[in-house]
């Protein structure tokens, strides 16, 4: 027997996914941390980073905090021109940090995008 449902159906409809871009470009000469405040109600599940490329070759360090500034979620050394993919569950509420910082100056315009999803 086999099943089907249309994007119309309460299923659908009822589902309360979210999804979040954080998009940011360091220029050159830029080494600070960049920390976007994101207000958050739900489960983490889906963490997606996008680095671009950059002339020196800069890694990518991306942390998130939750609202009691303790670190929930951190990954270092992500290389230029890749595409990270990893799951988590983790409940946050209130507001969130998400804090992006290149390991090196980018010599160049370098973009980190960063995509929450979640229920």
């Amino acid at each position: 027997m086999a099943g089907s449902a249309a994007l119309t159906s309460p299923a659908f409809r009822e589902a309360p996914v979210w999804e979040r871009i954080i998009t940011y470009t360091f220029a050159s000469g830029d080494t600070t941390e960049v920390k976007y405040a994101l207000p958050m109600n739900g489960i983490l599940q889906k963490i997606h980073v996008k680095c671009g490329a950059n002339t020196a070759s800069a890694t990518t360090t991306v942390a998130i905090d939750d609202n009691a500034d303790n670190e929930v979620w951190k990954v270092a050394a992500l290389a230029v021109e890749t595409t990270y993919a990893y799951s988590v569950s983790e409940p946050l509420t209130g507001v969130i940090d998400i804090g992006i910082l290149p390991s090196a100056d980018p010599t160049s315009a370098f973009v980190v995008t960063v995509y929450l999803r979640g229920i």
